[in-house]
This record gives C-alpha cells, sequence and structure tokens, in this order.
C-alpha cells in the first residue's frame, strides 16, 4: 500500500491489533461556486436595477464620458457649421457609464 496516493492510513497497535486508528490527511478540497449574474439592460438615462455588489434596489447615478466619436462629431460640427463644441455640450454624444449610489461600484456602460 503507498501512503501518499491514500486519503486515510490506517496503524495498527503493536501489541493489540484489535485496535485502529484511523488518521485523516488534510488535502484541499476544490469547492465550485456558481455566480449567477443577471443581464441588465442599461441606457441612456438611469435606470432602477437591483445592484449585484451591495444587493439593493437603486436608481443608477450616471456620469458622461467622451470618446473618439465625440471626438469626430465636433470635427464634422466644425467643417459644417464652424461651432465644434455641440458635441461636447450634449450628452447625446457621449457614452453614460452608470454607478451604484449606494456603494459607488461600476454596473456598465451605455455605449453610443
Amino acid at each position: 500500500m503507498n501512503s501518499i496516493m491514500m486519503d486515510k492510513q490506517h496503524l495498527y497497535d503493536v501489541k493489540d491489533d484489535k485496535e485502529d486508528i484511523t488518521l485523516e490527511t488534510n488535502r484541499p478540497q476544490l469547492v465550485e461556486t456558481k455566480a449567477s449574474f443577471t443581464a441588465v439592460l442599461l441606457g441612456p438615462e438611469t435606470s432602477t436595477i437591483n445592484c449585484p455588489h451591495c444587493g439593493s434596489t437603486v436608481k443608477t447615478r450616471v456620469r458622461y464620458t467622451t470618446t473618439a466619436r465625440t471626438h469626430i462629431a465636433a470635427a464634422i460640427c466644425a467643417l459644417i457649421c464652424c461651432c465644434c463644441c455641440i458635441p461636447y455640450c450634449s450628452s447625446s454624444a457621449k457614452n453614460t457609464d452608470h454607478f451604484c449610489p449606494n456603494c459607488f461600484k461600476y454596473l456598465g456602460t451605455y455605449e453610443k
């Protein structure tokens, strides 16, 4: 018997063969956990969702961020009407980042 390959080792007392002592080896066990996430569609405005981080039902806090599309729209506006600040002043040309107001964790982005 190879004691390395066994989960349990049996040791017998030399004086009394009737007594059986069992030693269990400590081996790390792999525990599988399945995380369940529900896909939430976030829009360009605030959304009411159940936060996956803190578990509370909240209305998301939004922050608008400029992207390459915002800069391209500004360049097109500069060529057409010489007013390149329009895409930077409006939220319609920016992405919408959603955050939880309770735990301040990032929830997702609505890309335009």
